[in-house]
Protein backbone atom coordinates (compact mmCIF):
# COMPACT_ATOMS: atom_id res chain seq x y z
CA UNK A 1 0.00 0.00 0.00
CA UNK A 2 1.34 3.38 -0.88
CA UNK A 3 2.00 5.79 2.14
CA UNK A 4 -0.49 8.59 0.17
CA UNK A 5 -3.16 6.09 0.09
CA UNK A 6 -2.43 5.02 3.32
CA UNK A 7 -2.99 8.75 4.56
CA UNK A 8 -6.03 8.75 2.60
CA UNK A 9 -7.45 5.74 4.06
CA UNK A 10 -7.11 6.92 7.39
CA UNK A 11 -8.22 10.54 6.97
CA UNK A 12 -5.28 12.81 8.91
CA UNK A 13 -6.74 15.76 7.69
CA UNK A 14 -10.20 14.69 10.42
CA UNK A 15 -7.57 14.51 12.69
CA UNK A 16 -7.92 18.11 13.44
CA UNK A 17 -11.25 17.74 14.99
CA UNK A 18 -9.62 16.05 17.96
CA UNK A 19 -8.05 19.09 18.31
CA UNK A 20 -11.10 19.20 20.58
CA UNK A 21 -9.39 17.35 23.47
CA UNK A 22 -7.51 20.29 24.43
CA UNK A 23 -10.49 22.25 25.36
CA UNK A 24 -10.02 21.33 29.30
CA UNK A 25 -6.25 21.68 28.90
CA UNK A 26 -6.68 25.52 28.26
CA UNK A 27 -9.71 26.53 30.09
CA UNK A 28 -8.30 24.71 33.11
CA UNK A 29 -5.58 27.03 33.14
CA UNK A 30 -3.39 23.95 32.63
CA UNK A 31 -1.35 24.85 29.80
CA UNK A 32 1.82 25.48 31.81
CA UNK A 33 2.30 22.00 33.51
CA UNK A 34 4.24 20.01 31.82
CA UNK A 35 2.35 16.56 32.98
CA UNK A 36 -0.97 17.67 31.75
CA UNK A 37 0.75 19.40 28.52
CA UNK A 38 1.82 15.32 27.90
CA UNK A 39 -1.13 13.82 28.76
CA UNK A 40 -3.29 15.68 26.17
CA UNK A 41 -0.84 15.24 23.42
CA UNK A 42 -1.36 11.14 24.62
CA UNK A 43 -5.02 11.36 24.42
CA UNK A 44 -5.11 13.66 21.14
CA UNK A 45 -3.01 10.73 19.15
CA UNK A 46 -5.03 7.46 21.07
CA UNK A 47 -8.30 9.92 19.38
CA UNK A 48 -6.30 10.28 15.97
CA UNK A 49 -5.83 6.52 15.97
CA UNK A 50 -8.97 5.48 17.36
CA UNK A 51 -11.13 7.76 14.72
CA UNK A 52 -8.92 6.52 11.33
CA UNK A 53 -10.33 2.56 13.03
CA UNK A 54 -13.98 4.21 12.95
CA UNK A 55 -13.38 5.91 9.37
CA UNK A 56 -12.17 2.76 7.71
CA UNK A 57 -14.82 0.95 9.12
CA UNK A 58 -17.31 3.45 7.97
CA UNK A 59 -15.59 3.49 4.32
CA UNK A 60 -15.70 -0.38 4.06
CA UNK A 61 -19.81 -0.10 5.28
CA UNK A 62 -20.56 2.90 3.13
CA UNK A 63 -18.26 1.32 -0.38
CA UNK A 64 -21.29 1.05 -2.06
CA UNK A 65 -23.04 4.15 -1.31
CA UNK A 66 -20.01 6.03 -1.68
CA UNK A 67 -19.12 4.56 -5.26
CA UNK A 68 -22.65 7.35 -6.16
CA UNK A 69 -20.87 10.19 -4.85
CA UNK A 70 -18.73 12.41 -6.74
CA UNK A 71 -16.15 13.18 -4.60
CA UNK A 72 -16.30 10.21 -2.26
CA UNK A 73 -15.88 7.50 -4.91
CA UNK A 74 -12.53 8.28 -5.13
CA UNK A 75 -11.54 7.00 -1.50
CA UNK A 76 -9.24 4.32 -1.41
CA UNK A 77 -11.71 1.75 -0.29
CA UNK A 78 -14.93 3.08 -2.72
CA UNK A 79 -12.03 2.73 -5.39
CA UNK A 80 -11.03 -0.38 -5.06
CA UNK A 81 -7.66 0.63 -4.18
CA UNK A 82 -7.28 -1.10 -0.85
CA UNK A 83 -8.99 -4.38 -0.45
CA UNK A 84 -11.46 -4.87 2.42
CA UNK A 85 -9.66 -7.61 4.06
CA UNK A 86 -6.40 -5.34 4.52
CA UNK A 87 -8.50 -2.29 5.34
CA UNK A 88 -9.61 -4.30 8.36
CA UNK A 89 -6.80 -4.95 9.60
CA UNK A 90 -5.10 -1.35 9.12
CA UNK A 91 -8.24 -0.45 11.13
CA UNK A 92 -7.68 -3.49 13.95
CA UNK A 93 -3.88 -2.29 14.62
CA UNK A 94 -5.13 1.45 14.77
CA UNK A 95 -7.32 0.46 17.66
CA UNK A 96 -4.88 -1.65 19.05
CA UNK A 97 -2.35 1.26 18.72
CA UNK A 98 -5.14 3.24 20.36
CA UNK A 99 -5.61 1.33 23.44
CA UNK A 100 -1.56 1.02 24.30
CA UNK A 101 -1.53 4.87 24.13
CA UNK A 102 -4.45 5.22 26.59
CA UNK A 103 -3.68 2.60 28.62
CA UNK A 104 -0.45 5.47 29.85
CA UNK A 105 -3.53 7.68 31.07
CA UNK A 106 -6.00 7.92 34.18
CA UNK A 107 -8.74 4.98 33.56
CA UNK A 108 -11.85 7.62 32.94
CA UNK A 109 -10.09 8.68 30.20
CA UNK A 110 -9.72 5.51 28.82
CA UNK A 111 -13.23 4.69 29.14
CA UNK A 112 -14.13 8.05 26.62
CA UNK A 113 -11.83 6.54 24.70
CA UNK A 114 -13.81 3.42 24.24
CA UNK A 115 -16.77 5.24 24.59
CA UNK A 116 -16.25 7.02 20.98
CA UNK A 117 -15.74 4.10 19.32
CA UNK A 118 -19.00 2.15 20.84
CA UNK A 119 -20.52 5.49 19.84
CA UNK A 120 -19.05 5.45 16.55
CA UNK A 121 -19.53 1.46 15.63
CA UNK A 122 -23.17 2.01 16.19
CA UNK A 123 -22.95 5.53 13.84
CA UNK A 124 -21.51 3.45 11.91
CA UNK A 125 -24.25 0.44 11.59
CA UNK A 126 -27.26 2.03 12.26
CA UNK A 127 -27.40 5.66 13.96
CA UNK A 128 -26.60 6.86 10.19
CA UNK A 129 -29.71 5.76 8.68
CA UNK A 130 -31.62 7.31 11.84
CA UNK A 131 -33.20 11.05 11.30
CA UNK A 132 -31.89 13.23 14.31
CA UNK A 133 -30.30 10.16 16.09
CA UNK A 134 -27.33 10.50 13.33
CA UNK A 135 -26.39 14.27 14.43
CA UNK A 136 -26.16 13.18 17.97
CA UNK A 137 -23.81 10.45 17.43
CA UNK A 138 -21.59 13.13 15.57
CA UNK A 139 -22.48 15.69 18.37
CA UNK A 140 -21.83 12.85 21.09
CA UNK A 141 -18.33 12.55 19.70
CA UNK A 142 -17.40 16.03 20.19
CA UNK A 143 -18.48 15.87 23.71
CA UNK A 144 -16.67 12.86 24.48
CA UNK A 145 -13.36 13.88 23.24
CA UNK A 146 -13.71 16.88 25.89
CA UNK A 147 -14.73 14.90 28.52
CA UNK A 148 -11.43 12.49 27.62
CA UNK A 149 -9.18 15.63 27.28
CA UNK A 150 -10.71 16.88 30.83
CA UNK A 151 -9.99 12.88 32.61
CA UNK A 152 -6.82 12.62 30.88
CA UNK A 153 -5.30 15.74 32.95
CA UNK A 154 -7.99 14.97 35.38
CA UNK A 155 -10.10 18.03 35.85
CA UNK A 156 -13.64 18.13 35.39
CA UNK A 157 -15.03 20.16 32.24
CA UNK A 158 -17.42 23.00 33.52
CA UNK A 159 -21.18 22.04 32.23
CA UNK A 160 -21.40 25.69 29.86
CA UNK A 161 -18.71 23.78 27.52
CA UNK A 162 -20.17 20.67 27.69
CA UNK A 163 -23.22 22.41 26.27
CA UNK A 164 -21.28 24.65 23.56
CA UNK A 165 -19.50 21.92 22.28
CA UNK A 166 -22.93 19.88 22.17
CA UNK A 167 -24.70 22.32 20.32
CA UNK A 168 -21.49 23.49 18.25
CA UNK A 169 -20.96 20.32 17.03
CA UNK A 170 -25.30 19.45 16.43
CA UNK A 171 -24.52 23.05 14.37
CA UNK A 172 -21.95 22.09 12.29
CA UNK A 173 -23.39 18.29 11.58
CA UNK A 174 -26.59 19.96 10.68
CA UNK A 175 -24.23 21.84 8.25
CA UNK A 176 -22.75 19.49 6.47
CA UNK A 177 -26.28 17.18 5.87
CA UNK A 178 -28.10 20.40 4.13
CA UNK A 179 -24.79 20.41 2.01
CA UNK A 180 -24.89 16.57 1.25
CA UNK A 181 -28.68 17.18 0.50
CA UNK A 182 -28.23 20.07 -1.89
CA UNK A 183 -25.31 18.62 -3.46
CA UNK A 184 -26.42 15.13 -4.21
CA UNK A 185 -29.78 16.52 -5.25
CA UNK A 186 -31.82 13.62 -6.79
CA UNK A 187 -29.28 11.30 -6.11
CA UNK A 188 -29.01 11.94 -2.01
CA UNK A 189 -30.71 8.57 -1.45
CA UNK A 190 -28.53 6.34 -2.98
CA UNK A 191 -25.78 8.33 -0.72
CA UNK A 192 -27.02 8.05 2.53
CA UNK A 193 -30.69 6.91 3.15
CA UNK A 194 -31.32 8.97 5.90
CA UNK A 195 -31.65 12.09 3.61
CA UNK A 196 -34.15 11.50 2.32
CA UNK A 197 -35.61 12.22 5.82
CA UNK A 198 -34.89 15.56 6.14
CA UNK A 199 -35.58 18.62 3.59
CA UNK A 200 -33.55 21.72 3.30
CA UNK A 201 -35.90 24.27 4.92
CA UNK A 202 -36.35 22.19 8.41
CA UNK A 203 -32.07 22.10 8.60
CA UNK A 204 -32.20 25.79 7.83
CA UNK A 205 -34.42 25.70 11.45
CA UNK A 206 -32.07 23.33 13.03
CA UNK A 207 -29.04 25.29 12.11
CA UNK A 208 -30.40 28.65 13.12
CA UNK A 209 -31.42 27.49 16.41
CA UNK A 210 -28.12 25.58 17.22
CA UNK A 211 -26.08 28.40 16.06
CA UNK A 212 -28.02 30.54 18.30
CA UNK A 213 -27.96 28.10 21.61
CA UNK A 214 -24.52 27.91 21.07
CA UNK A 215 -23.69 31.54 21.13
CA UNK A 216 -25.95 32.48 23.86
CA UNK A 217 -24.11 29.24 25.90
CA UNK A 218 -20.72 30.60 25.30
CA UNK A 219 -21.83 34.04 26.44
CA UNK A 220 -23.27 32.47 29.17
CA UNK A 221 -19.82 30.92 30.20
CA UNK A 222 -18.05 33.75 29.58
CA UNK A 223 -20.38 36.07 32.03
CA UNK A 224 -20.86 33.27 34.46
CA UNK A 225 -19.58 34.40 38.23
CA UNK A 226 -17.58 31.11 38.35
CA UNK A 227 -15.81 31.40 35.37
CA UNK A 228 -15.18 35.34 36.61
CA UNK A 229 -14.20 34.22 40.10
CA UNK A 230 -11.74 30.81 38.67
CA UNK A 231 -10.18 32.98 36.24
CA UNK A 232 -10.02 35.94 38.24
CA UNK A 233 -11.02 38.21 35.07
CA UNK A 234 -13.86 39.40 33.36
CA UNK A 235 -12.47 39.74 30.03
CA UNK A 236 -14.24 36.81 28.63
CA UNK A 237 -16.45 38.33 27.29
CA UNK A 238 -14.52 39.94 24.57
CA UNK A 239 -13.83 36.86 23.14
CA UNK A 240 -17.92 36.52 22.12
CA UNK A 241 -16.99 38.80 18.57
CA UNK A 242 -14.84 35.91 17.43
CA UNK A 243 -17.33 33.01 18.51
CA UNK A 244 -20.72 34.89 16.81
CA UNK A 245 -18.60 35.45 13.53
CA UNK A 246 -17.04 32.53 13.26
CA UNK A 247 -20.73 30.66 13.71
CA UNK A 248 -22.30 33.84 10.93
CA UNK A 249 -19.56 33.37 8.53
CA UNK A 250 -20.32 29.53 8.53
CA UNK A 251 -23.82 30.37 7.96
CA UNK A 252 -22.56 32.85 5.11
CA UNK A 253 -20.97 30.23 3.40
CA UNK A 254 -22.96 27.80 3.61
CA UNK A 255 -26.19 29.86 2.58
CA UNK A 256 -24.27 31.38 -0.34
CA UNK A 257 -21.71 28.97 -1.89
CA UNK A 258 -23.12 25.72 -0.74
CA UNK A 259 -20.03 24.61 1.68
CA UNK A 260 -20.79 22.49 4.34
CA UNK A 261 -18.22 19.88 5.36
CA UNK A 262 -16.83 21.38 8.73
CA UNK A 263 -13.19 20.20 7.95
CA UNK A 264 -13.28 21.86 4.46
CA UNK A 265 -14.19 25.25 5.67
CA UNK A 266 -11.60 25.52 8.64
CA UNK A 267 -9.06 24.58 6.49
CA UNK A 268 -9.88 26.20 3.53
CA UNK A 269 -11.91 29.64 4.08
CA UNK A 270 -9.65 32.50 5.35
CA UNK A 271 -11.72 34.21 7.23
CA UNK A 272 -12.70 31.12 9.45
CA UNK A 273 -9.24 30.17 9.76
CA UNK A 274 -7.89 33.89 11.20
CA UNK A 275 -11.43 33.98 13.61
CA UNK A 276 -9.99 30.75 15.52
CA UNK A 277 -6.48 31.87 15.70
CA UNK A 278 -7.72 34.82 17.06
CA UNK A 279 -10.48 33.30 19.39
CA UNK A 280 -7.54 30.77 20.57
CA UNK A 281 -5.05 33.80 20.90
CA UNK A 282 -7.86 35.65 22.81
CA UNK A 283 -8.37 33.36 25.34
CA UNK A 284 -4.73 32.65 25.63
CA UNK A 285 -4.11 36.14 26.62
CA UNK A 286 -7.58 36.36 28.94
CA UNK A 287 -6.00 32.97 30.98
CA UNK A 288 -2.90 33.60 30.84
CA UNK A 289 -1.17 36.67 30.45
CA UNK A 290 -2.14 38.41 34.21
CA UNK A 291 -0.11 35.56 35.76
CA UNK A 292 2.77 36.52 33.55
CA UNK A 293 2.30 40.98 34.66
Amino acid sequence: MAFSIFLRLIRVKQWLKNLFVFAPLIFSSSLTDTVSVLRAILIFFAFCLASSGVYILNDIRDRESDSHHSRKKERPIASGQVRVSSAVIVSLLLFGSAAVISSLLPFLSSLFLLLYIVVNLFYTLKGKELVLIDAFCISAGFVIRVMAGAYAIETTPTGWIVVTTFFLSLFLGFGKRRNELLSLKEGSNDHRKVLSLYNDRYLDYLMIATASITIIAYTLYCLDPSTILKFNTDKFVYTVPFVTYGVFRYLLLLFRNGEGDPTEVVTRDTGIVLTVLFWIVSVMLVIYLPSFL
